[in-house]
């Protein structure tokens, strides 16, 4: 019993011999937030210290020997963000099919008989256009950015509601924006880049009040400066009469 309340005793003196020796270090940044940081230095805290920061500074309660560590990984950690230029290419094909028959004829009559003459033509026809769209904007490494270029269409909507007395029908215009763009935010790591991407591309439907829409959303890595690949979609869409 005794020996049980000698270590109790001898660890609860340890412990108030650490935090006393534990002091409070003040720690400014230069180039990075706290937020920043934080995640990355509290591994790095011994145990009993604590740290905390706001804005462009951090709070540090740990011993001598730790707080001088922790200011070794500040300055290896509180760099310039880097400045990126993140370019995207959204490349659209369209192709259109058309095929159909005609006949024309034509009667004569006259002293010499009836003459019956006619011509007949079968056709096809075949449309494809490219639509290539090239964009690019300046971030800084873990900051946000989007850039979306497009035109607001007025678009037709027919509501319909079914009432005790019967259906109404009611039409309208709706104000619908279109266009293509794309939000990113990168995270450098050395020479590798990872960037939380989402690219859009709507253009008008085939049909009045219709809108093609294509949506991405995904998360990529590879190297600066080169090219990543996003993704991609295929159909077919064809008319016939």
């Amino acid at each position: 019993m005794r020996n049980a309340m000698k270590r109790i005793l001898l660890a609860v003196l340890l412990g108030a011999s650490l935090a006393w020796a534990q002091g409070l270090d003040i720690i400014e940044l230069r180039h990075r937030g706290a937020a920043d940081l934080l995640p990355q230095l509290a591994p790095f805290v011994e145990r009993g210290g604590a740290l905390t920061g706001m804005n462009d500074r951090l709070f540090l309660r740990a011993s001598s020997r730790n707080q001088a560590e922790i200011r070794q990984l500040v300055a290896a950690l509180d760099t310039p963000p880097r400045r990126l230029l993140i370019s995207l290419r959204q490349d659209g094909t369209d192709a259109d099919a058309a095929s159909g028959g005609g006949v024309a004829g034509r009667i004569e009559t006259g002293s010499g008989g009836t003459t019956v003459t006619g011509s007949g033509h079968l056709y096809r026809a075949d449309s494809r256009s490219r639509r290539d769209v090239a964009q690019q904007v300046q971030t800084i490494d873990g900051g946000r950015a989007a850039i979306l270029v497009g035109q607001s269409y007025f678009l037709p909507m027919r509501q319909v509601v079914v009432t005790p007395a019967g259906a109404i029908v009611s039409e309208s215009l709706v104000q619908r924006d279109l266009g293509t763009g794309f939000m990113a935010m990168p995270r450098v790591s050395g020479d590798r880049v990872t960037i939380d991407i989402s690219p859009r591309d709507d253009t008008p439907g085939p049909l009045p009040g219709s809108v093609n829409t294509q949506r991405l959303v995904t998360t990529v890595s590879g190297r600066l400066g080169e090219w990543i690949e996003l993704g991609g979609a295929s159909g077919e869409q064809g008319a016939s009469g």
